[in-house]
């Protein structure tokens, strides 16, 4: 069990959602600045917003985590260093890090800082926690397709595990999937998700999938009634999802877990009501499940027959007339409550701005109610179709009122001391230690009529207006004296407001740290080209290196499975992800899926012993260009990296099989993505084969396969290209 109460963690896309979220009970909730976030088209925060946050959440005791969970591209280091100065010197709590570059660089420079590794990061074994507590990580947030069994695992290395509770989840393994960098040119990686899992999917020859058309799209997470389990783990944080959600979404979920919580610590059964589930699934849905985390099986885990938000079932078409439609009600309806009904070939979205019942307009149907509903003109809908509501106003408005009158507060202890001619005293203590002691401007005087009475005292010194405190406990030791009201009031103000300026700071750092980092030159590898291919093939110039996938002595170390003996050291392969580098090895290269994109990535994973890189295949020539640079300018050598210039991704890692009888899949526009299913892993490629130049980097890197044809060509083609370039510039 763990010694200290697990944090339950909210999401805060904007100063809204952040007052709604501590309302609602948050210990901490995180968020992402301008920039620079895994999630681009949240509201996010300002600098100023930030500051706004920090003094609304650590007065009340809520901590504040910053999320820079993108990969950086070299052009963008600078202004991301400025950002964590920024927070570093504001008082942040912790920060949320993808990139590797980054990690390092806060790890060196802040070493007082808190780094949490999100779960872009990819951290999805033990080897991998283990690697990021030696590295200096205060957290891993677990990817979500990790299991219960490994999360107790993970909680005895010591470091404090983050798992995610509730809300949306991704079919692919996060930070490993390129699909909508690839078909959208959005990249996932850098907070532009473009959810093509949302989108519909066929088999090859466009017929349907039996299950749904929308086969790559996964149910919401709602662990609450396991939840149990994972304290009595010990996991240090549970995590809601929702950064993009409305407000009122970041109360009712947050609230809700935190009853459970505390109803956990304090020996008590928690059952979630019947009416609280359906606030929640009116909140928003796509179903729920408990995910890869308790083990259920696919068909439980996928929400493959529609991927949007589900509402509640209220009742079922009668009728349908141009612009008109008829409904029997199951449930209760307000005007202007969101509705869809669910029918083919689309769903028909509608808002109950009017409806009639018997001839006439009413603002509310009951359920057994037939009530005449106003659709689009063009609509179609046909009878038995289902009407669902998907926004409740009279929900929305009691929570924005429950929010509105939630005074969240720490306790405080008031005293008080007067005597005639010396200045009245006013201390004020808090529940951490903090002692604040304010004098009058003005002395007390003899009373020339009544004394100032101690109710009357006391009454004054209870007022906290607007302030994040409460008084418990006031304790008045006066003579009888004389003072002004308002000179009272005014004491009592300084007083509190000094201790809530206290309260608001919760670090007292040491500063920034100079970047003293030193990377030996490690020489240059042999081969100039890495062809990455699924057979043997005959190359037998020195300046190339052939790998294959599988577990040849020589081969690549396939990302996901864990088929490696941890006493026996990796050489001469490929590392996909963080746990690799916690082996031994020598003789390796990080590779693609480990997203490297800047200098500062490159000297990270140099010191971890590689001979060489592979730079995500999301970075472009021109970006590629200005990190070799600022790499030489920083270190003194240029740098053995490799760029992608050909072949086809694997763009989606998928723990099981979502369509365990297919080989292929097809879009809406015709676009064919292999599947290939091995390990207990499904892999999705790209439909089109990926080609990208390389004018700077010391090498380039190739995949190739049986079925894509004149593979030598192509291998003698790149090679052609390198050997040209290596002769005029050397």
């Amino acid at each position: 069990m763990s010694l200290r109460k697990t944090e339950l963690l909210a999401p805060a896309g904007n100063m809204e959602s952040l007052k709604a979220a501590v309302a609602g009970g948050c210990d901490a909730v995180y968020m992402g600045l301008t920039c620079f976030s895994a999630r681009a088209f949240a509201g996010n925060f300002t600098h100023d917003q930030f500051l706004e946050a920090i003094a609304w959440c650590h007065p009340r005791d809520v901590r504040i985590y910053v999320t820079i969970n993108t990969m950086l591209y070299e052009t963008e280091m600078e202004n991301v260093r400025k950002e964590v100065q920024f927070l570093y010197e504001n008082d942040v709590d912790g920060i949320l890090v993808q990139d590797m570059g980054l990690f390092h660089y806060i790890r060196t420079c802040f070493p007082d800082l808190d780094v949490h590794c999100s779960t872009q990061m990819h951290i999805h074994n033990l080897n991998g926690v283990r690697k990021m507590k030696e590295e200096g990580a205060a957290r891993v947030v677990l990817a979500r397709e990790t299991p219960i069994s490994l999360i107790k695992e993970a909680v005895k290395t010591g470091v404090e595990i983050e798992v995610f509770v509730y809300g949306a989840i991704c079919i692919s393994y996060s930070g490993q999937c390129l699909f909508s960098a690839a078909t959208k040119n959005r990249s996932a990686n850098r907070g532009m998700c473009a959810q093509c899992c949302r989108l519909q999917y066929f088999k090859q020859d466009r017929s349907h999938f039996k299950q749904g058309d929308y086969i790559l799209s996964p149910k919401d997470l709602n662990v609450i009634d396991s939840l149990p389990q994972l304290l009595e783990a010990g996991v240090a944080s549970l995590k809601i999802e929702g950064r993009m959600k409305r407000p009122e979404y970041v109360y009712l979920v947050t609230k809700t877990f935190r009853e459970a919580i505390d109803a956990w610590y304090e020996g008590k059964p928690y059952q979630i009501s019947r009416e609280r589930e359906k606030q929640l699934e009116l909140m928003f849905n796509r179903g729920f499940s408990k995910g890869h985390l308790f083990n259920q099986d696919v068909t439980s885990r996928m929400s493959q027959y529609r991927p949007n938000h589900r509402g509640v079932t209220i009742g079922s078409v009668v009728s349908c007339a141009k612009g008109k439609v008829t409904v029997r009600l199951s449930d209760t309806l307000h005007q202007h409550d969101g509705m869809r009904i669910l029918s083919h070939p689309k769903d028909v979205g509608l808002q109950a701005v009017r409806i009639e019942k018997n001839g006439k307009l009413v603002n509310q149907g009951n359920s057994g109610d037939t009530v005449v509903l106003t659709i689009p003109a063009d609509a179609r809908v046909r009878k038995g179709d289902p009407l669902q509501k998907t926004t409740d106003v009279v929900l929305i408005d009691s929570i924005d009122q429950m929010i509105a009158d939630t005074k969240r507060c720490a306790s405080v202890s008031v005293s008080c001391t007067g005597k005639v001619n010396e200045p009245l005293t006013i201390a004020i203590q808090d529940d951490r230690g903090n002692t604040v002691t304010v004098v009058s401007d003005q002395l007390c005087q003899k009373p020339q009529k009544a004394p100032l009475s101690a109710e009357r005292i006391e009454a004054a010194l209870c007022k906290t207006a607007d302030l994040p405190i409460r008084v418990d406990t006031c304790t008045i030791a006066c003579e009888d004296l004389f003072l002004p009201v308002s000179i009272l009031n005014e004491t009592r103000r300084k007083a509190m407001e000094h201790l809530v300026a206290l309260r608001t700071t919760l670090h007292h750092r040491n500063g920034m740290q100079p970047y003293d980092v030193t990377i030996h030159d490690p020489g240059k590898p042999q081969a100039r080209l890495i062809v990455h291919s699924d057979q043997p093939l005959q190359l037998s110039d020195p300046l190339t290196w052939n790998v294959t996938d599988g577990n040849h002595e020589n081969g690549v170390m396939p990302v996901i499975a864990e088929n490696y003996d941890d006493n026996t050291p990796l050489h001469n392969c490929i590392l996909s992800s963080m746990g690799d580098f916690h082996v031994p090895h020598e003789h390796v290269f990080a590779g693609m899926t480990c997203n490297i994109a800047n200098s500062y990535a490159v000297a990270y994973f140099l010191k971890q012993g590689c001979d060489g890189v592979i730079l995500s295949s999301e970075v472009s020539d021109d970006q590629c260009q200005a990190l070799i640079e600022a790499f030489k300018k920083r270190y003194g050598f240029e740098p053995p990296v490799y760029k992608m210039v050909y072949g086809t991704r694997k763009i989606m890692y998928i723990k099981d099989c979502f369509a365990s009888d297919q080989s292929n899949l097809s879009d809406l526009h015709g676009n064919i993505y292999k599947v290939e299913k091995k390990n207990g892993i499904t892999v999705i490629d790209e439909p089109d084969v990926f080609t990208d130049q390389n004018t700077h980097a010391y090498g380039s890197y190739l995949i190739v396969s049986s079925d894509s044809g004149r593979i030598t060509d192509i291998v003698e083609e790149a090679y052609e290209e390198t050997s040209e370039r290596i002769q005029g510039v050397h």
